[in-house]
């Protein structure tokens, strides 16, 4: 039996807003609890929600940029669940009119692009934090503190439909959407803060059946390695299932870290469980033609359209995506290198490799005034046109992280630009083939790896003060006519 394994993710994304959602208390980023309260935030008898006008553009943008409808007319409902870190006992949300539908997001695997279908894209506010001390799991846990800070800041929900088919599909999803609110400017997108978290609903079914498996929900993974490793466990333990004719409950699981498992939580709801209704406390939603125009005009630029910048480049699909996906200044940087040296590949390899690398290795987070685009591709130029090489390259770069200078005028002072006068090659490949003839006895034809060997002892000889390519083209006529 051949069976395939089907994945929607929900994913909700915490918004970069003040204020909260419902009233005016400050979104706050602290360990201090319970700082930012109010009797709205707090559920207290009386309190009257007031909606976020600037959270309300951010949701609209999101459903933008993430190729949605935006539905003109709806309204917020009452999701109605009974937990500790839910003081009023329901979740303002939205049910059947959420705020986008039917929209898509263009995703990366390796090379090639595949589409994510999106179902919906609602509002809704977030609740408070449970902490449980002693173990920080809740079934073992010595006691349970509340903290509300958390409690009404702007959550926009992404569902999408139930077409992803693998884990890496899945992350490749995740690490889309979390670009898009950060291009977007509306969300931080920081996973080790919460400002993303998903759940995978994950089923299997024979292949070729018109219908989904039951499916189970994944909760409680806190980053894209364990998202990735969660969806493939949960595909093996149910396709192991069926094969040995055991029923799938449906029923919301979490993944364990430590026992690299998932493990049963509770059984999984369903809308009619949840008893939504509208909010009678807030009026319907009117988002007008302006309104979205306004949202719109605010989206400068999105991920897919950074990609087909790069593209536009003569970078790969992959390459694009690393670049896309990587902090802004060094897109930034990479575009207006790349018109100065004209060499897309060199361009990318030397920025994404060494440049960053060594400022890693120094522990340099951001570049000094001085080390521009011109400078860099100075130096591209310099170590591509075989004018110094790749190790004086490197000491180049490391000197230009530390002080301005201009990389051709120190690599003349400093004596580091590479010799292409034949005399003195062919001076320097006489002398190493005189002293390794048994090695020059061995070779069979321009193709065998001794004759880089050679090349190696000549740039020795020489300290790497000629051009390899130069002592290649003289050694091998030398030794092949």
């Amino acid at each position: 039996m051949n069976l395939k394994p089907t994945i929607g993710m929900e994913t909700h994304v915490e918004l970069d807003t003040e204020s909260k959602m419902f009233c005016s208390c400050k979104v706050v980023e602290t360990d201090e609890p319970n700082i930012s309260l109010c009797p709205t935030c707090l559920g207290l008898p009386g309190a009257l929600p007031v909606p976020n006008k600037k959270a309300i553009e951010y949701i609209v943008m999101l459903s933008l940029g993430a190729n949605c409808s935006i539905t003109k007319e709806g309204m917020f409902h009452r999701k109605n669940y009974f937990y500790p870190d839910l003081p009023k006992n329901y979740q303002i949300s939205q049910f059947d009119f959420p705020v986008g539908v039917e929209g898509s997001l263009e995703i990366v695997i390796e090379d090639s692009l595949h589409t994510v279908a999106i179902e919906r894209v609602h509002m809704e506010e977030d609740t408070g934090k449970s902490i449980h001390l002693g173990s920080g799991r809740i079934d073992s846990a010595t006691s349970t503190l509340l903290d509300f800070n958390r409690s009404g800041v702007p959550l926009v929900e992404v569902v999408t439909k139930p077409i992803i088919s693998s884990a890496k599909m899945a992350v490749a999803y995740i690490e889309e959407l979390r670009q898009l609110v950060i291009d977007l400017g509306i969300s931080k997108g920081k996973l080790e803060k919460g400002n993303l978290r998903f759940d995978a609903n994950i089923s299997v079914a024979e292949e070729g059946s018109d219908e989904l498996g039951v499916k189970v929900e994944i909760k409680n993974m806190n980053s894209l390695k364990s998202l990735e490793k969660a969806i493939d466990y949960e595909i093996l333990r149910q396709t192991k299932m069926v094969q040995d004719k055991e029923s799938i409950i449906q029923e919301t699981r979490h993944w364990d870290e430590n026992k690299q498992v998932t493990l049963s939580m509770r059984t999984k709801e369903g809308s009619a469980d949840y008893r939504y209704f509208s909010d009678p406390d807030l009026p319907n939603m009117v988002i007008n033609d302006e309104f979205i125009e306004i949202s719109q005009n605010q989206i400068k630029e999105t991920p897919e359209k950074k990609r087909k910048t790069l593209l536009d480049t003569g970078l790969s699909l992959s390459d694009s995506n690393y670049l896309d996906k990587g902090q802004r200044w060094l897109y930034e940087l990479y575009l207006s290198t790349v018109k100065e040296t004209g060499d897309c590949k060199s361009t990318f390899n030397f920025l994404t490799g060494e440049l960053q690398g060594q400022m890693r290795k120094a522990e340099i987070s951001e570049l000094p005034q001085w080390l521009n685009s011109e400078k860099l591709a100075s130096l591209i130029n310099l170590f591509e046109n075989n004018e110094v090489s790749f190790t004086s390259a490197k000491d180049i770069l490391a000197k230009l992280l530390i002080e301005d200078i201009d990389p051709k005028s120190f690599a003349s002072d400093n004596n580091l630009i590479q010799s292409s006068d034949n005399d003195e090659i062919k001076a320097l490949v006489t002398s190493i083939i005189n002293e390794n003839q048994d090695i020059v006895e061995r070779l069979e034809n321009p193709e065998d790896k001794l004759v880089g060997y050679l090349v190696g002892q000549v740039m020795k000889s020489s300290k790497s003060k000629v051009n390899p390519g130069s002592v290649k083209e003289v050694l091998l006529k030398e030794l092949f006519g």
